[in-house]
């Protein structure tokens, strides 16, 4: 569903044409009768309402509560787009554009499963809900710095998967909307800030309980068919109890079975489906390796928002389409970011230090004991002073080749990526180059706490991977996915939780255990054995291996960049991994390869950052390279 917005200001010859041609028709206009939003539906609702002073349009099915009396209703004390009450519609896939005065709102959900972002085209600031297609309008090249990230972990620990791969593209941050003013930039508002950790267990479950239903229902419109992960977990597992509650009929749920005797989730999502009576699919998990080794997956037309790590996951799209299509289903729902709302998150016991609550001294020595934490290390982390811009600065000046004490990680803002040893001088001086690209546009954490802040970051690293599942279904395939846990409303009773009651993990995920539902036994949440899937990262190596040597056996575009070095990309197939992480990373590697090689005929493959368009680069096309290698689809 490609749109794009424009201001109320005359476009240069040719350009509203040239929209309408390679974005689709006009679907609203400015009062002076010019264009304001142009694209397609794809058959989402529409919903618009005009008062005198100001015009609002939602785009998605989950405005499916909101018709247009309501919608003028609300927005009918509204003097500008400032007073408009976009957060009561931004969820799930809705999309808000508002306009009043030579003014322009546009609003994405808060934290990204839809997004919004926004580029120059022939001097004109045009807003659109795909990056691709501003990508085409404005010739944009790959943006070096951030494919060079792209090729390690660091988006789960610094906000640099909240940029765009492309050079000269601006997507909006958590909790944000884009102010327009004719041909000015667009201004990042934000509307969003977490609530402070201040809240009891006790005065959280009934108000998180009613947030899951409401997010579901949000969610569920006019879905005649849903079904939903049943991975065993606790968050899927949670979900599926509360969707059965809110629906009115039995749903669908889906199982990933891995080959390791050892996971223990197997039964217990069996259990659940049988207590809850859905029509449940349990697929091997090994069915999804064709799929991560499929010539087609992190392609440009499967992730055209660059490699990310959400590769895997976007990777599975086509099997869980084929798998679901004989349910009917049209929405998929999964636990994404569950983990983060509701579990102990690494800066837990640094920000249990600082709080009041009781006993806190005795719960951090007994976490100590049961880690087997040294108590020299323990001291250290929890001593940790500094800002958020005091870890950017340190990562902007580190080489990335000595790990730093796990432990000591533990309680950083920005934790250092785990970079391959694959990765070049130049590589990792780009990956620096990001860091001070966030210090000099003034970025700072999401809160005064790190948990708090961290468990944000994670919310957009979730998001984005919803995001990029949608992106990679197959044009015309029936099913969205989506994670309710992302719902404004159940994070904000998550994030509002006691540090303390936080910590006190017993049942796991406290929290939701007190807000399941009450057929829902606490069995669940006080399991002994967990899921394991190790074995699955080390089956994925073996699948992928043959792919690697393909790719690199003969120079690759990663390395006419200076990005990595290809004898040891080619060295690490064979080489062990105690835990699978260096597979992981090599991985991305391969998504990145693969990407840049599916990049159009003559499209630059990097452009670093302040370079002007048009200055050369490294071409992307294989056949730009004398023959060195054969293009893959």
């Amino acid at each position: 569903m490609p749109v794009v917005v424009v201001p109320d200001t005359p476009l240069p010859p040719g350009m509203a044409a040239d929209l309408v041609d390679r974005v689709g028709p006009v679907l609203f206009r400015h009062r002076s009768g010019r264009a304001w939003i142009l694209g397609t539906t794809d058959g989402r609702r529409v919903v618009r309402a005009r008062t005198r002073f100001v015009d609002v349009v939602l785009l998605g099915d989950g405005s499916h509560e909101t018709d247009e009396a309501a919608l003028a209703t609300a927005v009918a004390d509204a003097r500008s787009v400032d007073g408009v009450p976009a957060e009561r519609f931004t969820e799930a896939d809705v999309l808000l554009f508002a306009r009043s005065d030579g003014r322009m709102r546009s609003q994405a959900p808060p934290f990204l499963t839809r997004s919004l972002c926004w580029t120059t085209v022939d001097d004109v600031p045009v807003i659109s809900d795909e990056q691709l297609t501003l990508q085409r309008l404005a010739d944009l090249a790959p943006d070096v710095d951030v494919l060079a990230s792209r090729l390690t972990d660091g988006e789960i620990s610094v906000p640099f998967g909240l940029r765009s791969v492309w050079s000269g593209l601006h997507p909006l941050r958590p909790g944000q909307w884009l102010d327009s003013r004719a041909r000015e930039a667009p201004r990042p508002v934000t509307w969003w800030r977490p609530p402070r950790p201040e809240r009891s267990l006790d005065d959280l479950s009934g108000e998180l309980s009613d947030a899951l239903s409401a997010a579901l229902r949000t969610r569920l419109g006019a879905h005649r068919e849903v079904s939903a992960d049943l991975s065993g977990g606790l968050d899927s597992t949670t979900l599926s109890f509360v969707l059965a509650d809110v629906l009115d009929r039995p749903h669908h749920t889906l199982f990933l079975a891995s080959d390791n005797v050892a996971n223990g989730d197997r039964p217990w999502a069996a259990r659940a489906a049988e207590e809850l009576g859905t029509r449940h699919v349990v697929v091997p998990y090994r069915s999804v390796l064709p799929q991560i080794t499929d010539a087609a997956a992190g392609t440009i037309d499967t992730a055209p928002e660059g490699p990310s790590i959400a590769s895997v996951s976007a990777a599975a799209v086509p099997l869980i389409e084929e798998v679901l299509r004989g349910t009917g289903s049209t929405l998929h729902l999964n636990g994404h970011a569950g983990d983060a709302l509701f579990g102990p998150v690494s800066t837990v016991l640094w920000s249990l230090a600082r709080s009041r609550a009781k006993g806190r001294w005795r719960q951090l020595w007994r976490q100590r004991l049961v880690n087997r934490y040294p108590l020299g290390a323990t001291v250290r982390m929890l001593a940790q002073r500094g800002t958020y811009r005091d870890d950017l600065e340190r990562f902007a000046r580190d080489d990335f080749r000595q790990p730093e004490d796990e432990l000591a990680t533990y309680a950083r803002w920005a934790a250092l990526p785990r970079v391959h040893p694959a990765l070049t001088d130049a590589a990792r001086e780009h990956v620096r180059n990001l860091a001070r690209r966030e210090l000099a546009e003034g970025h700072d954490g999401y809160g005064a706490d790190r948990t708090v802040h961290q468990i944000v970051h994670f919310l957009t690293v979730h998001g984005a991977d919803v995001r990029r599942m949608n992106h990679a279904r197959t044009p015309g395939a029936a099913v969205t996915f989506d994670s309710p846990l992302l719902d404004r409303r159940v994070v904000e009773a998550a994030l509002a939780l006691r540090i303390g009651d936080r910590a006190r993990q017993y049942p796991v995920k406290p929290l939701l255990a007190a807000a399941r539902p009450p057929r829902m036994a606490i069995d669940y949440f006080t399991r002994s054995d967990k899921g394991d899937y190790t074995a699955e990262v080390f089956e994925q190596h073996r699948a992928i291996a043959p792919t690697v040597r393909e790719l690199f056996a003969d120079g690759s575009v990663l390395e006419d960049l200076g990005l990595v070095s290809g004898e040891r990309v080619l060295r690490s197939v064979t080489q062990f991994s105690v835990d699978g992480s260096e597979y992981r990373d090599l991985d991305q590697i391969v998504f990145t390869e693969r990407w840049l090689r599916s990049l159009p005929a003559g499209q630059p493959a990097g452009q670093p950052a302040g370079q002007p368009a048009g200055q050369p680069t490294a071409s992307a096309d294989p056949r730009h390279r004398e023959g060195e290698h054969a293009p893959c689809a």
